[in-house]
């Protein structure tokens, strides 16, 4: 008897006549099997490279990105509620635009020389920044550095999450416990990371158009009307529990601090582009104009209102200001979900150094961490975690600078040793010096008039970079 056989619904074979023995229904039985076992282990492998995004090893260059696609993600980071949050405090801190324009540009230059040196060393390496601070720090040394870089982006992941739920109570004029609502809204805006690069690409390309539109509409309707300049000031210095910035270089450092972490991490970004320095540092200096005109949104908003930074969300939606109801709730949503995803992201690829598992089980237990900080508040000390950020970050990527192009003890081939030392104690000292100046001149206790130091931000990456070259000019490592 002849029949129709076929070795399942998939297979790739063309059916054939045949006469069906029992030897040749057994083989038939186990080819099959093998071909479903093949079709599974392709999707497991999509699916493991959709998880895995070359945490712990370099991006090849067959998986670099255009730049205009990396833009387009840097744009989405830098379309963020606390560059307007920043931007209402320097407003109502300085009162003038000419003041306020020149802090924006200080503080925007030294964010860009950050992020696009540390970007180059990102594409010509192929590593993320807790792999390339391994070879600066040691391999016990970095730890410590990926944990500081992590619990400053889980910080403001939770900074975040809780202006997400602020915003939500708003709209609805919800009683919502605000403590357990933060912490729901910091587990959702987790979700889409666990994808990686890709949900935070999608993100970005959705809701950087909507939000830049919306605050041009918002600045229109301001008309440029302002309060009188003693009356900003007057308000800024009786913000509580914190006075707002009242100086040029605090204002710059208040600017530079709020993406200090995304300049000295920009690695993590940049290790998908191509090493192209134009393509780089084009890519940091469209991100951070967006990034200058949304902290001028924000001071236009402030000078205009007098509203406190806390005020956002009634600044945008009430009717009594800029009065863009549900458009505005939307858009303010999509900012917060789009830089969340960001935070959540670079802060695993830090966590990821520690743990060494698989990333989306670190992005589960990171984004519990920084939903728990949303939840006890940490919206609240918001100026406080402005500073911290400023001082503790920058000497950071200072060292990795230094490392790279001034002392070049970076190499790809250096990079791949394993006999590099548990930790370098000569940078971590470094390290800890030039957080202790940074804080010391940010008016804790004591402030520099004279330009460039008083910009305190600048005083710790400066300080970094002198001492690490002199101290590894006159004690090398072995071997070099």
């Amino acid at each position: 008897m002849k029949i129709l056989f076929c070795f399942g619904i998939n297979c790739p074979f063309y059916m054939t006549q045949i006469k069906k023995t029992p030897i040749l229904d057994y083989i038939s039985q186990i080819l099959y099997r093998m071909y479903r076992c093949s079709r599974v282990k392709s999707k497991q492998q999509k699916a493991q490279k959709t998880l895995e995004d070359y945490s712990l090893s370099p991006v090849p260059l067959s998986e670099r990105k255009p730049w205009i696609s990396l833009t387009v993600v840097w744009i989405g980071i830098a379309v963020v509620m606390s560059a307007i949050f920043r931007g209402m405090m320097i407003g109502l801190g300085l009162g003038n635009l000419t003041s306020i324009i020149l802090s924006y540009a200080l503080g925007e230059i030294l964010l860009i020389a950050m992020m696009g040196l540390s970007g180059i060393i990102g594409a010509q390496t192929g590593l993320s920044t807790p792999l390339i601070a391994n070879f600066s720090f040691g391999r016990i040394g970095s730890l410590l550095i990926s944990l500081s870089i992590a619990l400053s982006l889980l910080g403001w992941f939770g900074v975040q999450a809780a202006f997400f739920a602020r915003t939500i109570q708003y709209f609805f004029q919800s009683d919502f416990s605000m403590p357990l609502f933060s912490f729901v809204c910091g587990i959702i805006m987790m979700l889409p990371a666990i994808f990686g690069i890709k949900g935070l690409s999608t993100l970005s390309w959705i809701a950087s158009p909507f939000v830049l539109v919306i605050f041009i509409i918002g600045l229109i309707k301001t008309r440029f009307d302002f309060l009188p300049a003693q009356t900003l000031i007057h308000l800024a210095q009786n913000h509580h529990p914190d006075p707002y910035p009242l100086t040029i270089g605090a204002a710059a450092s208040v600017v530079a601090g709020g993406f200090i972490v995304g300049a000295t991490t920009s690695a993590d970004i940049f290790r998908y582009a191509k090493p192209k320095l134009k393509q780089i540092f084009g890519a940091a200096t469209v991100a951070m104009l967006v990034s200058a005109f949304l902290h001028l949104a924000g001071s236009l908003f402030a000078m205009n209102t007098g509203l406190y930074h806390e005020n956002l969300p009634e600044l945008i939606i009430s009717p009594t200001y800029l009065g863009l109801g549900f458009i505005g709730f939307l858009v303010l949503l999509l900012a917060q979900w789009t830089t969340n995803d960001s935070n959540i992201y670079s802060a695993v690829l830090a966590l990821n150094n520690i743990f060494k598992t698989k990333r989306w089980l670190v992005t589960i237990g990171a984004g519990v961490f920084a939903s728990g900080l949303a939840a006890i508040g940490i919206l609240e000390r918001l100026e406080l975690f402005l500073i911290f950020l400023t001082v503790s970050i920058g000497p950071i990527g200072g060292i990795l600078i230094c490392d790279y192009f001034i002392l070049k003890r970076i190499r790809t081939a250096n990079l791949k040793k394993k006999n590099r030392p548990a930790v370098n104690l000569k940078a971590l000292g470094v390290y800890l010096v030039s957080v202790l100046i940074g804080w010391i001149t940010s008016g804790h206790p004591f402030v520099i008039k004279v330009f460039p130091f008083s910009i305190f931000a600048f005083n710790g990456i400066l300080s970094s970079m002198l001492f690490y070259t002199v101290i590894m000019k006159i004690f090398p490592e072995k071997g070099e």
